[in-house]
């Protein structure tokens, strides 16, 4: 199976059972989200890393603490990398069209070599999200494991619908 067949079957997956496991799951405020891939900086402050990292997602927030994260993008070893991710936001701030929300996101990740030869492996990332009516900015905080230093990342999006 390609990675870009796995990543889909595991996204329609999460799609079916997302709202049996939400409890605040509510159609009014399903809704989807294009990202960009990310602009990164690195804990190692004479880096070699790739630190502008192009790429596409895609954002399903299927409840207001529930989403989905999917996406493909250029990683700071100048490697392709696709992702998937379940993340869960329970900590709110927002006023009107304001919205901050504090969480993390559990998943995977592929395309760095020092990492299972390059093959997936699994992702814990605190992640902060901060929307203003249809544009956005996700904040992830990449920690140092298994021979990847670690990164904090911004990644750019725009709702859909």
């Amino acid at each position: 199976m390609t990675h870009w067949r796995l990543i889909a079957a595991i996204f329609i997956a999460l799609s079916l059972v997302g709202p049996a496991i939400a409890d605040d799951a509510s159609e009014e405020r399903a809704s989807w989200w294009l990202t960009t891939g990310f602009v990164s900086k690195h804990h190692d402050n004479n880096s070699h890393y790739r630190e502008n990292n192009p790429g596409i997602g895609v954002e399903w927030h299927w409840s207001e603490s529930w989403r989905v994260h999917a996406g493909h993008y250029r990683n700071s070893l100048d490697r392709s990398s696709n992702y998937l991710q379940l993340a869960w936001m329970p900590l709110h701030w927002g006023s009107g069209a304001l919205d901050l929300r504090a969480g993390a996101s559990v998943g995977v990740v592929n395309g760095y070599p020092p990492t299972r030869d390059g093959g997936y492996f699994p992702t814990l990332v605190p992640t902060l999200t901060l929307e203003y009516r249809r544009v956005g900015v996700n904040l992830v905080y990449i920690p140092s494991v298994w021979n990847v230093d670690g990164a904090v990342a911004l990644q750019l999006k725009l709702k859909l619908f």
